[in-house]
């Protein structure tokens, strides 16, 4: 058969469609792009069977958060978690628990499971909505439950269930001891920001409460603290300090040596007050800017490198007025208490 057997008058072809071409392809070609078909395959395969394994989104799953990180798009807001008045902190707890803490109405800490429904809600012991101001909370790898006190002055510990344990004694002098930010290492360190008058710093203490690192003074200087808010320790060791009224955050190695900054400024990845801060397993850094209303995320993999800024260009859902707090669920997700909307906000990333 000649070309023109199958060539139609107007140029198309005969119904059976154009001769097939692939007798001049190398085997080689052939060989690679069965082998591509087949991998292929396999992922999708090995994604499907790690997916009805875990309950995880596709998109957190092995294989693909990591191309996801490459070309997806900035994080999605997802909606609100209403019913606290004035939030400050939150927390999110092994078994998918949100704790949140409100410096207006009751002062209570309430709990919410991870779709937003309220389970209960707790208070320090023997203490009134006057005499008590919630204000950061974290749990540590034990499952309790931390919240730092302004009113008292203290750190509370709570069960999971939001039963009263005790309190953190304090590491000195009670008038020394000013409790605000908390973050937990995976040995069970607690790292708290300490505010008493002219002594704001960083402790560091031991899972039996015994005091292991103190660093930093009222300051602005390198090292130095103006009201340091939230604290956070990544898998390095390294520990990363809100120094709020400076303007920026710091970061120190586990020695509680300076090693870089995040400034003050109107660039892009320049801060303005930074309160709360998270970082997840991806080396990824979240600072609320509280006033600018918006969150900052960095990639800290290697330096410190801006990567984004969210919040408020998605519709009024997402605007944020005077955040304060940000927590991690461990799957992609982010909450950030939104103070003055009297809301909880939740993200995807």
């Amino acid at each position: 058969m000649n070309a023109t057997d199958w060539q139609q008058p107007g140029g198309g072809y005969s119904p059976e469609g154009p001769p097939m071409r692939t007798s001049g392809w190398p085997n080689w070609i052939k060989l690679v792009i069965v082998l591509i078909l087949m991998a292929s395959l396999g992922w999708v395969l090995l994604l499907a069977t790690q997916y009805f394994r875990t309950g995880q989104p596709i998109e957190r799953l092995p294989g693909v958060s990591q191309v996801a990180d490459l070309f997806g798009g900035p994080p999605e807001y997802v909606h609100s978690i209403y019913g606290v008045e004035r939030p400050l902190g939150v927390a999110v707890g092994e078994s998918g628990k949100v704790y949140v803490t409100e410096s207006g109405g009751e002062r209570k800490i309430h709990v919410y499971d991870s779709d937003g429904v309220e389970l209960s809600s707790f208070a320090p012991p023997d203490t009134g909505a006057t005499s008590r101001v919630p204000v950061y909370i974290a749990v540590s790898p034990q499952g309790e439950v931390y919240v730092s006190d302004r009113q008292a002055r203290t750190i509370y510990i709570f069960s999971e269930d939001g039963t009263p344990l005790g309190e953190v004694p304090p590491p000195a002098a009670p008038e020394m001891w000013h409790p605000l930010g908390m973050d937990f290492d995976a040995a069970g360190n607690l790292y708290v920001t300490d505010v008493s008058s002219g002594n704001h710093r960083v402790l560091v203490l031991d899972p039996a409460g015994h005091l292991k690192l103190e660093f930093g003074s009222q300051g602005s200087a390198e090292g130095e603290f103006w009201f340091p808010n939230a604290v956070a320790v990544d898998d390095q060791g390294r520990i990363y300090v809100s120094d709020s009224n400076n303007g920026r955050v710091q970061v120190f190695d586990s020695s509680g040596q300076f090693l870089v900054q995040v400034g003050r400024g109107l660039g892009k990845g320049e801060l303005s007050l930074p309160r709360g801060i998270a970082i997840d397993g991806d080396n990824h850094l979240f600072v609320v800017d509280t006033s600018r209303q918006a969150v900052q995320m960095y990639d800290i993999s290697e330096s410190i490198a801006y990567r984004e800024t969210f919040g408020g260009d998605q519709g009024s859902d997402s605007v944020f007025s005077y955040p304060n707090g940000l927590a991690l669920d461990g799957q992609g997700g982010l909450y950030v208490t939104d103070r003055e909307n009297d809301r909880v906000q939740f993200w995807r990333y």
